[in-house]
């Protein structure tokens, strides 16, 4: 071996084995180097193409799943979002799956799933109101009305300004449900308040209200809305029918003839009820002696009212014992002239209030102890429970 030092001089024939030997150390490194390029171009394709492919494989039985859920197929639903997420995890798709489990009727799992995804986005409202609806069906309203409430302040995707009135709105009739009527006002108050001037919205509400027994604000509700051009027949019947029952005969027949004028768009169930509405607030509108009717009139409708209380007290008291409260009222009768004319209460003011008095209690206690009374007798025990509201606007 001959070993060169500096200075040495190579002959023509070592310079040119030594350039060949440079060259092939070179083509041989970079024939490596291409070699593992290669490798690693086709090893990236290979390993995308697979990426791609389960990621094609995950979308298509999302989508089944999501189909499923739709067509109330939740154990399917089930099974093909469990494949989805064996090869794509997803979030929404952990929640599609919950949902599912929910729909399936296997609550146990549903909320332990839910639990999961809430302890890592505590925040989501999605995840709060799906853990809402678990506890109602668990019947652990606490627990319920909490989720409800974080989700109405939670996070929402796309517009949740709609999404939080339409949760309030499923508290409060969680709350209807229970019975729990003040509560249930509360969270409808608020909606409300912040609903948009959507009629079908607000029909809605008010609708709620009504079974909340907040008549008042449901009447005030339906009235705005029955003010729009052209009017919603919804808010003609509601104001009509939460007047009826608040005693505001006055307002009622106002509403309900508006209503029926379009009688030939109601259904007959509706428009049967709405006629035997109108046609007792208007007798009762006849019967009452309003306090703004000329003094003749209101006399005399006195006087019918008095002739009519006092044959139902003769009646009860003729078919049934003599308790002390029909008693008491046979004494109080007694004390009124037997024999009045119009002309003769026209000219004692002072009367007047003792004998309306006295037929409104004599409606009510004769309804408490001969049973529900019929005709005019019943219109008259209705202007006996709020008689201020008869003609109140």
């Amino acid at each position: 071996m001959t070993i060169l030092h500096a200075g040495t001089v190579l002959t023509p024939e070592e310079r040119l084995a030594r350039r060949k030997l440079i060259i092939r150390d070179t083509i041989s490194l970079l024939t490596l180097f291409l070699i593992t390029g290669v490798i690693l171009v086709l090893t990236w394709l290979l390993h995308r193409s697979f990426e791609d492919h389960r990621e094609e494989l995950g979308n298509r039985w999302r989508h089944r799943g999501e189909i499923a859920l739709q067509q109330n197929r939740p154990q399917e639903a089930v099974e093909a979002l469990r494949s989805a997420l064996a090869y794509v995890p997803n979030r929404q798709t952990e929640i599609d799956l919950a949902m599912a489990l929910a729909q399936a009727g296997r609550t146990i799992e549903a909320t332990s799933y839910f639990n999961t995804l809430w302890e890592a986005a505590p925040g989501d409202a999605i995840i709060n109101l799906q853990l809402a609806r678990l506890a109602v069906k668990a019947g652990n309203e606490p627990v319920a009305v909490r989720h409800y409430q974080a989700a109405i302040d939670g996070t929402w995707q796309g517009n949740g300004f709609d999404r939080r009135r339409e949760v309030r709105l499923e508290l409060a009739r969680y709350y209807i449900s229970r019975h729990e009527p003040d509560r249930a006002r509360t969270q409808l108050l608020i909606a409300a308040s912040n609903a948009p001037d959507d009629p079908s919205i607000k029909l809605g509400i008010a609708a709620l209200l009504e079974k909340a027994n907040d008549l008042p604000n449901a009447l005030g509700v339906y009235r705005s809305l029955a003010a729009l051009k052209p009017q919603p027949l919804g808010a003609l019947a509601g104001a009509g029918r939460t007047a009826f029952n608040l005693g505001m005969y006055r307002v009622a027949a106002d509403y309900l003839s508006r209503l029926m004028a379009h009688s030939a768009q109601l259904p007959a169930e509706q428009k049967n009820a709405a006629r035997a509405m109108l046609d007792t607030s208007s007798r009762i509108l006849l019967l009452y002696p309003a306090y703004d009717q000329p003094a003749r009139i209101r006399a005399q409708r006195l006087l019918n009212a008095r002739n009519i209380a006092h044959q139902r007290l003769t009646s009860c008291a003729t078919d049934h014992s003599v308790t002390p409260q029909i008693a008491a009222l046979i004494t109080r009768w007694g004390q009124v002239p037997a024999r009045l004319t119009v002309q003769q209460l026209e000219q004692k003011p002072d009367l007047e209030q003792t004998i309306l008095q006295l037929v409104y209690d004599t409606e009510t206690t004769t309804a408490q102890t001969c049973g529900a009374p019929s005709g005019d007798d019943a219109l008259l025990l209705r202007i006996a429970q709020n008689p201020a509201a008869v003609e109140q606007d």
